[in-house]
């Protein structure tokens, strides 16, 4: 296989916007290394309910819900089902893999590194160090990598994968700002991760099979 041939369109936008994602990882790791960033991360955590209506706090709580690990979990294993009833088993072995791999890299690696306290005056029962958001991290991973898998399969439905996937985890992140689980700079630290994370995904899939490479570019 040409290896511009696997260099695609797709992938090199992805490959870009990356590199974009990996320097802001560097700067926002080093400011919170040098805690550059904690009068903006105070401000924004607390004028944010005020600039949200009062009662946004049952979205919050409900989006929170969808972004955790045992809903994200879930997903994973019913996608393993699905992979494995389907004779997917490349796709389920990309999931499977990238699941496991951020938690590892994230738990026992990258937050013990910069071990930054939680916010105070939580609104959920939650414990652990904050940067950068595991759950956003790993959400951002699972369901771009379905979309994208999906959007394959039925280019059709591409732009509305995507569109609704964006919305799902800008509300995850702002949720779990909002009930102050996390400051925003772990958020924004954790979608750069994840791009990242599935950008590797991807280049992986096309490596292993044509069809993603063929299929992707006729969409």
């Amino acid at each position: 296989m040409k290896i511009q041939k696997i260099f695609d369109s797709d992938l090199k936008k992805s490959l870009y916007l990356s590199l974009f994602c990996f320097i802001c990882f560097i700067w926002l790791g080093a400011q919170v290394l040098n805690q550059g960033l904690d009068e903006f991360d105070n401000k924004f955590i607390d004028e944010l309910p005020e600039v949200l209506p009062k009662n946004f706090i049952y979205l919050a709580r409900f989006f929170y819900f969808l972004g955790n690990a045992e809903v994200s979990g879930t997903v994973v294993l019913v996608t393993l089902i699905i992979c494995a009833w389907k004779r997917k088993w490349l796709e389920a072995k990309v999931v499977a893999i990238s699941s496991l791999g951020v938690l590892l890299l994230i738990d026992l690696i990258i937050k013990p590194f910069f071990f930054r306290r939680r916010p105070l005056g939580r609104l959920v029962d939650v414990d652990g160090r904050s940067f950068p958001s595991g759950h956003a991290t790993g959400n951002i991973l699972l369901y771009f990598l379905l979309a994208y898998i999906i959007s394959v399969q039925f280019p059709k439905l591409r732009i509305y994968l995507y569109l609704f996937t964006t919305f799902l985890l800008l509300m995850m992140g702002i949720s779990s700002v909002y009930l102050r689980v996390h400051w925003v700079t772990d958020i924004l630290a954790g979608y750069c991760l994840g791009y990242i994370l599935f950008t590797i995904s991807l280049i992986f899939l096309k490596i292993s099979d044509p069809k993603y490479i063929a299929r992707s570019a006729r969409e």
